[in-house]
């Protein structure tokens, strides 16, 4: 059934103004707030700044935005946001405001979800007041709530236009056998998948399976002839050839990234993030109708409760008794497959679990979607057939009444939907688009350096204020920042965030700033006031202060002091290859002893990442580990793996001695280990290696010394690999 131009913009306008309603006040407040906190929302905005950036310089450099330097290829350290970007980068050209770009971003989420779903259920059950009370559903409903801080998650509105596309060009056209079908609806399913899966990577893999349902269904439900349905496949493979082209130009920097930072989510991660059926009737706090009556799951992104008057609906049109139309069929067995998958890889109802699921072969067996941590996002593809069914549901009850009934049933039922999902006033931050004030002029003197990387103190290792506060300035001074908040982390922030910062001794800055030039820092800017005590921020200034021949102070504002370092080449390439020079040698080429935790010794060659051999106590410069080999070796390199739980347990300084058969020993590697580990910090990974590579010798053992002091921190070790010319 084909909706008019005019029915389409009427449509379109309700569903706006009723998006003002929902979210208001919003629209008294775009450009100067953001929906829900400064967390996601803020870094959003920024993503869609430096989107509308490089959209204006021909997406040049993209993937390399600012953040989490020395790292490459960041901005695929997350979602790209680039099917959003592209319909508000416009506005940030013409204001240079990306919090408006994302108010209006946001509130278009709910106008697209609301007209998309009209059109595919108008398309289904042929009623407009039916589609209307589904598109209410699918913008409106209390899960929206959930994701008012995801923009990403509210940008699900392409789904519905895509399988409306789907369902116009399978189903069989009216006339001879070969009238051919409707291109242009072809077109619209390519154009719609295609923004969808550049709005939300998630979106990607569950649109691709609602797709395939819909494919499957009308191409065996339909009368046409087998060639027929033959051509409809071939035109089907060509514009998923399409898909798959433009999906493509951006996954090939997600496979890289994952490939070299070793990025994974882990099982736990999964495990967590899946929906539980109690989500299913849970609702978020901030509901006013059911926020308080239903909060029985308390995790988070696990309040999927669809509304009451959904769940009636979708029940009237499944319920026994008169003519059913196959594709409630089709949308009742996308909704059950949708919800079992959003329960993750172990299903559970209530405190009843399951040991396997079906989501951890899916995840296990499709590229990608491994990557994919939170299972309950698969809630909105539940809505999304729930949103049809209610549709069926409510023609099969309006078809039952008369014209005066149709019309009070359709109003009651309207406000009642609105009414579930109401959530008003919407939670909102404030913010200025400019960034802070105190920190403008600042960023100003950045501006106009000569380009090279900077970190900003405090730097956290993962934290929302003032990370992304550094972060979204970058928009304006366009230097890569060492800061950074982000999908995944970096290893070096996390270091240089954390308890065994060496920023945090002031007695060894020069060692600090030395290690910061090393991995190719040239600015630093200290923000004292963002300090939890602000006097360990004018002492951190005093120290870089008293070092003038690391650094120079070259700005001072009352907010801000920066520090330009002194120039020093490149570390060599071979420093920064990720791959030590030589063959790997097995656990039985050798014996290992070592001067602590002997027991444990055996963790450091078990080939698991996830174990450790540690001393146990502080370093006092008396550790060893010693290798003996089975016969005389030229050890090319040594490299030590850490993780992020031993990142404090590095090496304060390393000797390697040599002896040979004849008990001749020579030293082979000795030097202070911070600038060596910092600079394999930075070559990124989960589980970062330090690589020391070694001139040629003839050992037949190799002693490992630990010569360094610490007041805390072990040496720990989670695999040594040992290497051979």
């Amino acid at each position: 059934m084909k909706a008019k131009a005019s029915e389409t913009a009427l449509v379109v306008l309700a569903f706006a103004c009723l998006t003002l309603l929902a979210t208001f006040p919003l629209v008294l407040h775009l450009g100067r707030a953001l929906p829900g906190d400064l967390g996601d929302p803020l870094f959003t905005a920024w993503l869609l700044g430096w989107d509308a950036d490089r959209l204006r310089h021909g997406l040049h450099a993209f993937w390399d935005a600012p953040i989490l330097f020395p790292s490459v290829r960041t901005i695929a350290f997350s979602e790209h946001l680039l099917g959003i970007a592209v319909f508000v980068a416009p506005i940030i050209w013409l204001t240079g405001n990306p919090i408006l770009a994302y108010d209006v971003a946001f509130l278009l989420t709910y106008v697209i979800a609301g007209s998309g779903m009209y059109l595919l259920a108008r398309e289904l059950t042929g009623r407009r007041d039916a589609a209307f009370l589904a598109g209410l559903i699918f913008a409106f409903s209390p899960m929206r709530a959930l994701h008012v801080s995801h923009l990403q998650v509210l940008a699900w509105g392409w789904m519905p236009i895509a399988l409306w596309g789907l369902h116009r060009f399978l189903a069989r056209p009216t006339g001879p056998d070969d009238a051919p079908r409707p291109v242009f609806a072809l077109v619209v399913f390519v154009v719609a998948f295609t923004a969808q899966a550049f709005s939300n990577t998630y979106f990607l893999y569950y649109l691709a399976i609602a797709s395939g349902f819909v494919v499957i269904y009308e191409l065996t439900s339909g009368t046409g002839s087998t060639a027929d349905r033959l051509r409809a496949l071939g035109w089907l493979a060509g514009a998923s050839a399409i898909i798959l082209m433009c999906v493509g130009t951006v996954a090939w920097a997600y496979v890289s990234v994952r490939r070299q930072y070793g990025f994974r989510r882990p099982y736990d991660d999964w495990a967590m993030f899946s929906a539980n059926l109690r989500s299913y009737v849970s609702a978020p706090d901030t509901v006013r109708l059911w926020g308080t009556r239903l909060h029985g799951d308390e995790f988070p992104e696990r309040q999927l409760f669809p509304g009451l008057v959904t769940l009636i609906a979708s029940a009237a049109a499944i319920w026994p008794g008169g003519r059913r139309r196959p594709a409630v069929l089709l949308y009742g067995a996308l909704a059950a497959a949708a919800l079992l998958l959003s329960l993750g890889p172990e299903p559970a109802a209530w405190s009843h679990r399951l040991a396997w699921g079906p989501y951890l072969w899916l995840a296990r067996l499709v590229p990608g979607m491994d990557g994919m941590r939170v299972p309950a996002r698969l809630g909105v593809v539940v809505l999304m057939a729930l949103s049809v069914l209610a549709a069926f549901g409510f023609a099969r009850v309006l078809g039952r009444l008369g014209p005066r009934a149709q019309i009070a049933a359709v109003v009651l039922a309207g406000a009642a939907v609105f009414a579930e999902g109401w959530a008003v006033p919407l939670r909102m931050a404030p913010v200025d688009a400019r960034g802070r004030a105190d920190d403008r002029s600042a960023y100003r003197w950045l501006a106009q350096q000569p380009q090279g990387g900077a970190i900003e103190l405090p730097i956290l290792e993962w934290s929302i204020e003032p990370t992304l506060t550094y972060q979204y300035a970058t928009l304006f001074h366009g230097h890569p920042i060492v800061n950074g908040y982000s999908g995944y982390g970096s290893s070096l922030q996390e270091f240089l965030g954390g308890a065994a910062s060496p920023l945090n001794d002031l007695d060894r800055m020069a060692d600090a700033l030395a290690m910061l030039r090393a991995v190719g820092v040239r600015y630093l800017l200290v923000h004292p006031g963002d300090y939890a005590d602000p006097s360990q921020g004018a002492e951190t200034v005093r120290a870089i202060r008293a070092q003038p021949t690391l650094a120079s102070e070259t700005f001072r504002s009352d907010a801000v002091v920066g520090f330009r370092l002194r120039d020093e080449e490149a570390p060599a390439e071979a420093d920064l290859s990720t791959v030590p020079a030589g063959t790997r040698l097995r656990p039985g080429d050798f014996r290992a002893d070592a001067s602590d935790a002997t027991d444990r010794l055996a963790l450091a060659f078990d080939g698991d990442g996830d174990t450790r051999w540690l001393t146990g106590r502080a370093q006092d410069g008396d550790e060893w580990i010693r290798i003996t080999f089975d016969r005389t070796r030229d050890v090319s390199a040594i490299a030590m793996q850490t993780a992020a739980r031993s990142f404090g347990d590095y090496p304060r300084a390393l000797q390697i001695e040599s002896a040979a058969d004849e008990g001749a020993r020579s030293l082979l590697y000795q030097g202070a280990m911070l600038v060596p580990y910092a600079r394999a910090l930075a070559r990124g990974g989960q589980q970062p290696t330090l690589i020391i590579r070694l001139p040629a010798n003839h050992s037949r053992t190799l002693t490992i010394r630990q010569t360094g002091r610490t007041r805390r921190w072990f040496w720990s070790i989670h695999e040594l690999g040992i290497f051979e010319r």
